[in-house]
């Protein structure tokens, strides 16, 4: 990506997280609903993660700013400074960060080996989405559900 549209990016994830990482998780699901705050979510775990990688080089600063944006939304930019730069360094996080904005919901159910997974329904009403189960070696499903939609349309 070009300079400028890793500073959008960037722009655009701090505008995203800044009111996600004030407001508590509850106060923020009930205004902006269950699924903005599920991407929300990964979209901190994400950068959170990465900017964790950070502290060898920076002595943990990325990581600092960004929990220091949960109290003060005057750190949005020092942040998103220190986005841009990551972004700019690692193609790979930046392509993860793309995904995630630009991505609709996401439910998974992810098990190991020998794993059993029975009765287990997976609910999205947006309308849009994906859902996934894998399962590892000798991993069994039984009674499975998966349903995208209102719940008129889900049979309920």
């Amino acid at each position: 990506m070009d300079p400028i549209t890793l500073t959008t990016v960037a722009t655009q994830v701090v505008a995203i997280l800044t009111p996600y990482l004030t407001k508590a998780g509850e106060e923020f699901a009930s205004k902006f609903g269950d699924a903005a705050f599920e991407q929300c979510k990964r979209l901190y775990d994400a950068v959170r993660a990465r900017f964790i990688k950070e502290a060898p080089k920076d002595g943990g600063n990325a990581a600092q700013a960004l929990d220091a944006l949960a109290k003060d939304p005057d750190m949005a930019s020092a942040v998103q400074t220190k986005l841009v730069r990551i972004l700019q360094e690692d193609p790979d996080f930046a392509e993860t960060i793309n995904v995630i904005l630009h991505s609709d919901p996401i439910q998974r159910i992810t098990v190991g080996a020998d794993a059993k997974v029975e009765k287990t329904h997976i609910s999205n009403e947006l309308g849009q989405g994906t859902q996934t189960i894998e399962g590892g070696d000798r991993a069994t499903f039984s009674d499975i559900s998966m349903n995208i939609g209102p719940k008129r349309e889900q049979g309920r």
